[in-house]
Parts: structure tokens; C-alpha cells; sequence
């Protein structure tokens, strides 16, 4: 889990920009004071090469070189760098000054030529000037060279005074980087501290008042998680005591019969007991079937569901012929009217078989006594399945109910618990199909139409077949 601070993140990113335009800028400083102490001291050494130059004059036609040895002296006199001179006449050769100087290139007469070079193993910084002294036609090259301690030494100065003031710009930056990020977050921060002191109980919507839109965002986010959330509990709670109300009343009837038998005093009256708690145990049974399947397809169990190719044609035939013997006992007309070709689409087989034995099971209790029910699959680009009985029917006002959790209408007979159709609209759900409830064939009963909006293949049309399951006559 990282747990790193969006503040602190925001800020090392800031900070690591603000250093690296530290870094750059250094070396631009760098080099702007290796620039400025070279255009110094650059300045000085041309005006000491022009005044070696005006020593150089021309005696009985020859070039010579003439400078008191005191002014010599006082031309070398540097505390700190050492200063070197070369008097360089073009057909005498050298007439003064240091050997080890390098002999500069040919230049115009008057030109100024600067480059650093190396004397006895020390760098230097070299000026050349050519002259042609009055009366002569000689040309001489006058070189000065001084060692570059001084330029560091300044260079070093202007860019401390140049680095300090800007890493105190620095500091005040982090500082102000940090109170603006502080303030930019304290909408986040404020938020996340309102969260963090709630409980699992507190399910209010968080205050989105003077929230900027990023962090409006996220607070409406979080109000819908809490909504569904609460909607969720709201129901689960729901759920759960109407399941504890419900089961009471099997179990209770489970202990009264056997209190029965266990009380008879003669072996019919011990049957009887026995017959009905026989009657009540599946009753209690089918519920809790019927609250597993409910669970199953909750939205935390869907991951489960494996969906793949189903062919409707073939699950109405299988299904319907698990029927086909309860019909008969009840003596009901039991029609089948499929396709002749597979009808696919995409589904839980199990889920599905599921959904039409509620369906069908829904037809048989509430249906009319020795009627008819018919179970039919619709080939076409939404494939439907549908399940119609001749009974009295479900108003209209009723049919928004039907498929809540345990709720039954008013006057409806049969022993069911009210989670049948319950468990077909979340199967429905899970499988992006849509459930409804309309009147049957000539306005009588209900029909109950699944409705797929996506398949796996193209549906096949073809002679529609009707098979019945009737009692005789």
C-alpha cells in the first residue's frame, strides 16, 4: 500500500524542479562570472601589453627594446599571479623576456589577440599585439601572459554573491510552495479528515459546499457510493427480517406438528401430524432454496455466474419436461411452443433454469385451477422467453409490486413465500434482460415475458411447435 502524502509528493516534485533551475542557473552563473572577471583582468593585460609595446622603439635602424629595469620590476609586480613578457622581433628573433611563451600566429599590424595557453606547466591567459616601430621596417610581436589565479579568485566571489541570494529565493519559493499546495489541498485534506472520523454507522452525504471541481468531483462520487451503500444496508436489513419473519412461521408450524405426533393417541391422528409436518419441512425447504438462489444473485456474488452460449430452445424443452409431472397431478394443460432451431444467447445455464422454473412454478401455484399454461421462446434479435397462464390475472396497479421481495398480492392463495419472482428479475438483471408482466391471450391471466438484449449468434426462425402435457379426461 503507498502511503506517501500528496503534499509531500507534490512538493518533491516542485522542489526537484526548483532545484534543477537552481543547478542550471549555476552554471549560467558560472560562467557569467568567469566572464566578467576575464573581461576585468583581460582589460588590465591589454593595457600592460600596449605599454611593453611603447618601450619598443627603433635605435640607428634596430629594433631594441627599452625599459628601466625598475619599471620592469614594477610591470612583474603581482602579489597573487605571476606575469611573463616576450619581446619577438620577426628577423632578429627573440630581443626580451620569456623563452617559454608560445609564438602567436600571424595577425594584422595593430590587432589584439587572446587565448589561454600553458607556461611551465601553469594556465595562463596570453595577449599578442604586432607593431611596426617608426623607422623600421621590422615587425614586432609584443606577448604578455599572466597565470589565472586572480580570475578564479574573483569568479568564485561573484558567484557566491551571485548563489547566495538565490538559494535563499529558493527557500522562500519551498516556502511559498508549501503554504500554496497546503491551501490548494485543504479542500482534499478537509474531506478526507470528515471521512476519517466517521464510523461504519454515519452514512450522511459529505458537505460539497466551496469545494473546488476536482475535489466536487470526488465528494459527489463518494455521496453516490454512500447512497448505494445505504441503499444496500437498508436492504439487506430489510432482507434479513423478512427472512427471519418468514421462516418463523414454517418452524413454528415444524414444531407444532411434531408436538402433534408426538402427543397422538392413536396412529391416524400420528399420520396426520406427520403428513403436515411433512408439508411444512418442504415449505421451510423451498425458502431457504429460494433465499440461497436470492444470494447468488446479489451484485458481491455475480463474479461467480459463468456465462456462456445458451440455447433457449433446448432449456425450455429440459425444464418444461421437469414439469410435465406436476402438471399432470394438477391436472393443467402444459404447453410448450418453441422454435425448431436453437435460439442462443449469452447466460448461465443454471441461472437461467433457475429463473424458468420460478417462472413456471409462478404459473402453476397462482394459475387457474385445471388450466392452462404455456411456455413459449420468441427466435428474434432480442430473444424472448415467456411463460402465459389462463388465471385470474395481476392488476395492473399490483404488477410494480410483484417483484419485490417477499411481497404477495392481497388476495393471492397458494402457500408461496413471495421470492419466486423476486429471484427472476435478478437473474434477469445479471443477465442485461428485462422482465415484465403483462395480461395474457385475450386479455386473461399473465404472461410473463424475459426479454435478452444481447445474443451470441443470430437467432433461427423456424415452424413454430406447440407439445401439451394434459391430464385425461
Amino acid at each position: 500500500m503507498n502511503s506517501t502524502s500528496l503534499r509531500v509528493g507534490l512538493l518533491l516534485r516542485l522542489g526537484g524542479a526548483l532545484v534543477l533551475l537552481l543547478a542550471l542557473d549555476a552554471v549560467a552563473s558560472y560562467f557569467t562570472a568567469l566572464h566578467f572577471a576575464n573581461l576585468v583582468y583581460d582589460r588590465w593585460l591589454i593595457d600592460s601589453t600596449h605599454s611593453l609595446a611603447q618601450a619598443v622603439r627603433t635605435t640607428n635602424g634596430q629594433v631594441v627594446f627599452d625599459l628601466p629595469a625598475v619599471g620592469l620590476e614594477v610591470f612583474q609586480f603581482d602579489e597573487v599571479d605571476k606575469t611573463y613578457y616576450r619581446i619577438q622581433s620577426a628577423s632578429r628573433g627573440l630581443i626580451a623576456g620569456e623563452v617559454a611563451l608560445p609564438v602567436a600566429a600571424a595577425s594584422p599590424i595593430g590587432a589584439i589577440r587572446l587565448a589561454n595557453g600553458t607556461v611551465h606547466g601553469q594556465a595562463v591567459r596570453l595577449v599578442w599585439i604586432r607593431i611596426a616601430p617608426v623607422g623600421s621596417r621590422d615587425i614586432v610581436t609584443v606577448t604578455v601572459a599572466e597565470t589565472l589565479i586572480k580570475r578564479a579568485t574573483l569568479t568564485r566571489e561573484i558567484l557566491l554573491v551571485m548563489v547566495a541570494p538565490q538559494i535563499a529565493l529558493l527557500g522562500i519559493a519551498l516556502l511559498l510552495a508549501w503554504l500554496g499546495v497546503s491551501r490548494g489541498l485543504k479542500p482534499l485534506t478537509d474531506l478526507a479528515r470528515e471521512i476519517e472520523a466517521r464510523d461504519h454507522h454515519y452514512l450522511a452525504p459529505v458537505s460539497e459546499a466551496g469545494l473546488p471541481r476536482e475535489a466536487h468531483v470526488l465528494a459527489t462520487r463518494i455521496n453516490e457510493l454512500i447512497a448505494r451503500l445505504g441503499t444496500a444496508i437498508g436492504a439487506q436489513k430489510r432482507f434479513v427480517a423478512d427472512a427471519a419473519h418468514q421462516l418463523r412461521t414454517p418452524l413454528a408450524a415444524v414444531l407444532l406438528h411434531a408436538e402433534r405426533a408426538e402427543r397422538a393417541a392413536d396412529p391416524h391422528s400420528e399420520r396426520l401430524a406427520l403428513r403436515a409436518l411433512h408439508g411444512s419441512v418442504e415449505r421451510a425447504a423451498r425458502l431457504i432454496q429460494q433465499l440461497l438462489t436470492l444470494a447468488r444473485t446479489e451484485p458481491e456474488a455475480a463474479v461467480a455466474v459463468q456465462f456462456g452460449r445458451v440455447d433457449l430452445t433446448m432449456l425450455a424443452r429440459r425444464v418444461g419436461e421437469e414439469w410435465i409431472a406436476r402438471a399432470l397431478e394438477h391436472e393443467l394443460d402444459f404447453g410448450l411452443v418453441v422454435p425448431q432451431e436453437p435460439v442462443w444467447v449469452r447466460g448461465d445455464e443454471r441461472l437461467l433454469s433457475e429463473l424458468l422454473s420460478n417462472l413456471i412454478d409462478n404459473a402453476f401455484r397462482y394459475g387457474r385451477s385445471r388450466g392452462r399454461v404455456t411456455l413459449m421462446v420468441e427466435a428474434a434479435a432480442a430473444p424472448r422467453l415467456a411463460v402465459e397462464d389462463d388465471g385470474p390475472g395481476i392488476p395492473a396497479a399490483e404488477r410494480h409490486k410483484i417483484f419485490e421481495r417477499f411481497y404477495r398480492l392481497p388476495d393471492a392463495g397458494g402457500d408461496g413465500c413471495g421470492l419466486g419472482l423476486s429471484i427472476v428479475r435478478e437473474i434477469a438483471s445479471l443477465h442485461d434482460a428485462q422482465v415484465e408482466v403483462t395480461s395474457g391471450e385475450n386479455g386473461a391471466g399473465a404472461r410473463f415475458c424475459v426479454t435478452f438484449a444481447r445474443t451470441a449468434a443470430e437467432a433461427y426462425p423456424g415452424t413454430v411447435q406447440r407439445t401439451t402435457a394434459s391430464a385425461p379426461s
